[in-house]
């Protein structure tokens, strides 16, 4: 019996580490588990990312798209701001006016795309509109707002209250007025979009602007209350990736981690969604007070490795590197985790029962670390307080009190014991098998 042949296209913030990796692991659930029937040919468009080669190794292809970008991050190729994920309104338009041509000329059967406006806009906007599944790490729709765990940091009337007092604040504040906050608006994108044409229906926010056939979020459903969403949003469960057995250690990360010395091993990982200050906050955690008796692994990814170690010192036990790492091996090996609390990077810990302190830098890191601090498997600082003294004062913390592991290990039981990859590829292939 011969194959159906069907064409997937796979649109995702390529720049970034956490969408990307989730894009990648997504494809490979989809190829795992294709059905027997179908022969599904699987793109992915790409603007320019260092992640490219990942996903040809795995057998998938690259369809470039203008515009041609670095592939160097979130705030050097989109200009992101605070308030929006493209800083720039032309540079949308030429993003979406792009993500439109590779869609005209590739004709897909169905359009898979993360967090990521410009491909759910497109899609809609060619000739004839084609189908669209969404995957995000949160269930990015209006009923989002009555379950939020906690008030955005960009909220300074609120952020500033006591979390009780502001979340009862924020969950009284009717629909209409949250639905319209600055952060949510993405106003840039929204303009881009009317003046190519759009003209279905009002681009009121992010939720439109992310609208699907099917929204599949790849978190634990155990931090929503799954009844008060819509049935076209499906929480499949964690999906990050895993450690192979072919990837290697640094023999210095063993030497820093070494299990028969007794010191607190700490595992830095601030993403590219961070910046160089950022980091010099953490470096510094190791040079005074109860500091000096932490071991640390700390990735360097914004600050010259040089330039790291001139602010360390000299300082046995800690290793600063800009190498790649195998982040779920390392993990396991330290006690915490101090990140900016990307999807991936949050889930790669729980999986290890690794309490963590992270300071969020976008939304999605906020919503990660206020789901995990509510739990008491981690503290999260404002981005407004991360500074030496805090981020040293939050470790000791979790060093002193055991009952921040204890939770980290309930997370972890709860988080291994689902196959976010099998869920979310069995979603999609009934999603797919309903509407080509």
């Amino acid at each position: 019996m011969s194959k159906r042949k069907i064409t997937i296209t796979i649109g995702t913030v390529f720049q970034d580490a956490g969408d990307a990796t989730r894009a990648i692991e997504i494809a490979k659930g989809i190829k795992k588990y294709q059905p027997d029937d179908i022969d599904a040919r699987i793109i992915f468009l790409s603007h320019g990312s260092r992640f490219e080669q990942k996903a040809i190794s795995l057998g998938f292809e690259i369809y470039p798209v203008e515009p041609k970008m670095a592939g160097a991050g979130l705030y050097q190729d989109l200009k992101m701001t605070p308030q929006n994920f493209v800083g720039d309104k032309d540079l949308a338009k030429e993003m979406i006016r792009g993500e439109i041509k590779a869609y005209e000329e590739i004709a897909p059967d169905v359009v898979l795309h993360g967090f990521w406006p410009m491909a759910s806009l497109a899609r809609r906007m060619v000739k004839k509109e084609i189908p669209g599944i969404c995957f995000v790490p949160l269930p990015l729709t209006d009923a989002f707002l009555d379950v939020i765990p906690d008030v955005p940091d960009q909220i300074k009337i609120l952020a500033v209250l006591p979390y009780k007092i502001r979340l009862w604040i924020f969950r009284h504040i009717p629909h209409f007025i949250k639905k319209r906050i600055p952060l949510l608006r993405q106003n840039n994108i929204r303009k881009a979009a009317y003046e190519l044409g759009w003209k279905g229906e009002k681009l009121l926010n992010l939720f439109n602007l992310l609208k699907a056939d099917l929204t599949i979020v790849n978190d634990l459903p155990d931090y929503y209350d799954q009844s008060k969403f819509p049935k076209d949003v499906v929480f499949t469960g964690p999906l990050f990736s895993k450690a192979t057995s072919d990837e290697s250690v640094d023999p210095k990360i063993y030497e820093v981690f070494d299990p028969k010395n007794n010191k607190t091993k700490i595992f830095c990982t601030l993403s590219s969604s961070g910046s160089k200050e950022m980091l010099k906050e953490v470096i510094k955690v190791f040079t005074y007070g109860e500091g000096l008796n932490w071991n640390a692994v700390i990735l360097s990814p914004h600050c010259p490795v040089k330039e790291a170690l001139a602010i360390l010192g000299n300082r046995e036990g800690v290793y600063i590197t800009d190498k790649f790492v195998p982040a779920q091996k390392i993990n396991a090996m330290a006690d915490i985790v101090i990140c900016h609390g990307g999807q991936g990077t949050v889930q790669t810990a729980i999986h290890c029962g690794t309490p963590l302190v992270g300071v969020a830098t976008q939304q999605e890191q906020f919503i990660n670390l206020s789901n995990v601090a509510a739990r008491g498997a981690g503290i999260r600082i404002p981005l407004t307080k991360w500074n030496t003294k805090l981020i040293q004062k939050s470790v000791n913390k979790i060093i002193t009190d055991k009952k921040y592991k204890e939770a980290m290990l309930q997370l972890r039981e709860r988080l291994n014991s689902m196959d976010g990859e099998k869920n979310a590829a069995e979603v999609i292939w009934r999603k797919i098998r309903e509407i080509i």
